[in-house]
């Protein structure tokens, strides 16, 4: 038991004299965006514009590559939308022409029902004479 409160003394005592993890760390960084003094100016396209391209430039080489990235996909997309604007309309050609099939096949299937019924009342016929 004695040697339990020591323990405890002990780690008491540690935690209250110790720092915490990475103080020195955090007092020696420097604030990577330091405050400036607010810009007065007009908000317009070109002035976005012109925010845009220099927030770009600032980034150096991760921002020709967020530009590059940009192209690729903007090409990337344009010719995917072309491609399915060519494969819904085969899709739209191939199930009008699927829909005139199945119309046929309905109608032929009515044809054999009617007939089937019509074999069906005279073998009754045939059977009730019989």
């Amino acid at each position: 038991m004695k040697n339990i409160l020591i323990a405890v003394g002990l780690l008491i005592g540690t935690l209250a004299w110790s720092e915490p993890a990475f103080t020195d760390v955090i007092a020696q960084t420097n604030n990577p965006h330091p405050t400036y003094p607010p810009q007065q100016h007009k908000s317009t396209a070109e002035t976005a514009v012109d925010d845009v391209l220099t927030i770009i430039l600032d980034q150096g080489f991760a921002g020709a590559i967020i530009v590059c990235l940009f192209l690729w996909t903007y090409r990337t997309d344009k010719a995917n939308r072309a491609s399915q604007k060519e494969n819904f309309d085969k899709f739209v050609k191939i199930s009008a022409e699927c829909s005139g099939h199945m119309a046929g096949v309905s109608a032929r299937l009515e044809n054999i029902e009617r007939e089937l019924e019509a074999t069906k009342q005279l073998e009754m016929l045939q059977v009730r004479k019989g």
